[in-house]
Formats: C-alpha cells, structure tokens, sequence
C-alpha cells in the first residue's frame, strides 16, 4: 500500500538528490574556466534537474501542507519567516561578503540582498517566496476539482510571459519571477492531488512505466547530447522533469523502506543555499594551498573526489543550520505557548 509516509520519504530521496544535482550544476560551471571535457559537459546539462525537481516537489508540499495541516496564515507564515526568508537574508549578507570581500553597506547592497541578487542561484528563494504568498492566497480557489483545467492557463501564463511579457525591471531576469514557473509548481500541486490515481497506474502497468522510463533516459541523454543549453523556462524540459520525477517516485518507492536515511527538516534548502559559499570557500583554500586550482579541476579524478568533499562539507553544515532553525522554531513555539496560557 502507497502511504503518505512512504511517498514523503520518497520525495525526501528526490530532495537530496536534486540538491546534489544543484552543487554539481556550480561545481561542473568552474570546471568548465579550466576545461571541457565531455563528462564535465554531460554533468553541467543533468545537473539543470536539480532546481526544476526542487519546484516540483516545493509544490507537492505545498498542497500536502495545506490539505492535512490546514495552517493558519500566522502558521504558514512563521514557517516559511523562521526556514526560508532569515536564512535567505543571511546568505544574501554572507554571499556579499564572500564576493565583495566586505559588508553590505550601500542601499544598493541591501536591495540586492532582498531581491536575491547577491549570489548567482538566489533568484530561486526570491522567487519561491513569491509562490508561497500567493499559493496560501488562492489556496481555496486552485483545487483538484479545478487544476485539470487551470493547468493548462499556467501553462500558457509561464510561456507568454518568458517570450514576451517579461520587462527586466530592477536588473530581475525571468527566474526571478514567479510567472516563469506556475506552472512547474502547480505540476506539483497537480500530482499530489492525484497520487492515489498517478503511482498505482505506474506501478501496475508494467508498459506504462517502461514508456515513462524510456522518455525519462532518452530525453536526458537528447539534452546531454543537444549543443542546446536546456533550463528551467524551457518548457520541454519541464515536461522531462516532470516524468523524471514520477519515475523517481515509482523506483524509490520500493527503496525507502530498505535504505535508511535520517529527515532533517530543511535540510536540502540550506544546501541549495549555502553550497556556492562552500565552494567558495574550499576553493580559496586550495588556491591559498596549492597555488591555483587548475591541477585539480583539470584531472577527473581529483575532480570528482573534490566534488564529493564539497557536497559533504555543504551537507555536514546545512545539518548544522537546520538544527538551529528547529531550535529557533521551538522558541518561537513554546513562547507563544506560554503567551496564550497567560492570556
């Protein structure tokens, strides 16, 4: 039986491999000032996966929260205030530092800072944030009743405005905004509400899920091949995610029992967040070691071993500021306890 339990610890599987996906997405774009051998190319175009999976699975969340918790808007709010937007801050101020080799300053530094401007992968959170307002906004108008057929009005919604309503107000590219990816996340939204149809279909029919893997490596190995540089607003390769991560679900499904692997709430957003300023920072000091970085990036080998200290590193700290976050999170939640047992 497909529980709700076992299908989160799934999509927690799907979490961390994305965030790997992610590291090696910046990691595989420093080899690539150095050389660019095939194998380095292949894993720069698979690792575009990582951030649409992370908006699809955003979204299956977001309609799981708000199904079996029902939050408060103070609830949902707090939440997304404690895990999301401090921390989100925080790196904009560490990134400037790293980057600028100082502290913020200016009201150009701070407005970089709150737009998501200071690191090159921020524009995600900014973004995020975005969703999350309006999805609790229209939490009681975008149902499963409906989405079958409001799908299809993002769908259309996130193409017209990539190709031609996007304006570049404030220096913000299209993955700044959330219309560029409505309609990846509400795929998410979609595929929650429809589980108990979805996965038993994939499951069962033995030819369906043969087709799905089959479009799922073909249309991988098509972007690793193509001289095309396939993102996030491509549609088509939102449409190969999609089937990517039902695939996933389909596979896992039958592992998570067996494989073991502790939930840490949060985890896999600080290492979205923090894996660049690892990077950073281990590669100033191997420079600071060794002198430069081109004989370590230049060798296969030493490349990949690296690639793995970096996710490790970037792991072993993102446990660290998760525990903190849930222990800020407590606080806030016995404080308001107390708050409400007084009154």
């Amino acid at each position: 039986m497909i529980t709700d339990s076992k299908i989160l610890k799934a999509i927690f599987f799907i979490q961390l491999v994305s965030s790997f996906l992610v590291v090696v997405g910046h990691f595989t774009a420093d080899v690539l000032d150095f050389t660019s051998p095939f194998w380095v190319l292949a894993l720069n175009q698979l690792s575009r996966y990582g951030t649409v999976l992370l908006t699809i699975v955003s979204g299956y969340l977001t309609a799981f929260s708000f199904e079996k918790k029902n939050p408060t808007w103070r609830q949902f709010f707090t939440g997304k205030l404690i895990y999301i937007y401090i921390p989100f801050l925080l790196s904009g101020v560490l990134y400037h530092y790293l980057l600028h080799n100082g502290m913020p300053h200016t009201r150009e530094d701070f407005i970089n800072i709150l737009l998501g401007k200071t690191g090159a992968h921020l524009y995600f959170i900014f973004m995020i944030c975005q969703y999350y307002v309006f999805a609790y906004v229209f939490r009681n108008w975008i149902t499963k009743k409906n989405i079958p057929y409001l799908i299809w009005v993002f769908m259309i919604v996130q193409y017209v405005y990539i190709n031609y309503l996007h304006q570049g107000w404030l220096g913000l590219t299209t993955r700044h905004m959330l219309p560029s990816w409505i309609f990846t996340f509400y795929l998410g939204h979609m595929i929650y509400w429809y589980r108990e149809s979805i996965l038993p279909l994939l499951r069962k029919k033995q030819a369906v899920l043969i087709l799905f893997t089959g479009i799922s490596t073909s249309s991988a190995a098509y972007f690793v091949m193509s001289s095309k540089l396939f993102v996030a607003v491509h549609l088509v390769f939102v449409f190969a995610c999609v089937v990517t991560f039902l695939v996933m679900m389909v596979f896992l499904l039958e592992l998570v029992d067996v494989i073991k692997i502790r939930f840490h709430k949060g985890l896999t957003y600080y290492i979205y967040l923090f894996h660049s300023a690892c990077l950073i920072l281990l590669n100033e000091w191997v420079k600071g070691q060794y002198g430069d970085l081109a004989w370590l990036f230049t060798n296969k080998w030493y490349s990949l071993l690296y690639l793995a200290v970096v996710y490790f590193c970037t792991g072993l700290f993102s446990i660290l500021v998760a525990r903190l976050f849930q222990n800020i999170e407590a606080f806030v939640k016995n404080r308001a306890k107390l708050q409400q047992d007084a009154a």
